[in-house]
């Protein structure tokens, strides 16, 4: 067993989720595996508070397209929801099309990950990054 710590972060800010370790069978696995495994960490480890853990995985898997859509409104906010705590199969789902469509990417041992059935190879001390892209202001 392996344990590899992922962290998530999002350009421009300090929020975001907290860093999680994720049990592997062995240090191979590959991305789609890993990106579960962080996200049913993440809820697990937020659950307590519902509300905060929801809004950490808006902001770390909200799409180009709702970013599009109320960008043309003139603000960019959160997605009302009710507030429970996150289904994590959904969750997963989310986090798996964000990643594919680009929205947040993985680096491990300094090199991206491209595709979700890429494999990925853990190392002890070196955590795996998720970087959430957001575009800057005016371009």
């Amino acid at each position: 067993m392996v344990d590899v710590e992922v962290r998530s972060r999002v350009t421009g800010t300090a929020a975001g989720l907290p860093p999680v370790l994720v049990r592997l069978a062995g240090e191979s696995t590959t991305a789609r595996e890993l990106i579960r495994g962080a996200v049913e960490e993440q809820i697990r480890l937020a659950g307590a508070d519902a509300v905060r853990c929801r809004q950490a995985l808006d902001r770390q898997f909200l799409s180009d397209d709702d970013l599009r859509a109320q960008a043309a409104t003139g603000a960019i906010r959160m997605p009302s929801r009710p507030v429970t705590l996150p289904d994590a199969e959904a969750e997963v789902a989310r986090a798996h099309l964000a990643f594919s469509r680009g929205t947040f990417v993985m680096f491990n041992g300094g090199r991206q990950v491209h595709d979700l059935d890429e494999p990925v190879t853990v190392r002890l001390g070196q955590p795996v990054v998720f970087l959430r892209l957001v575009a800057l202001v005016g371009g």
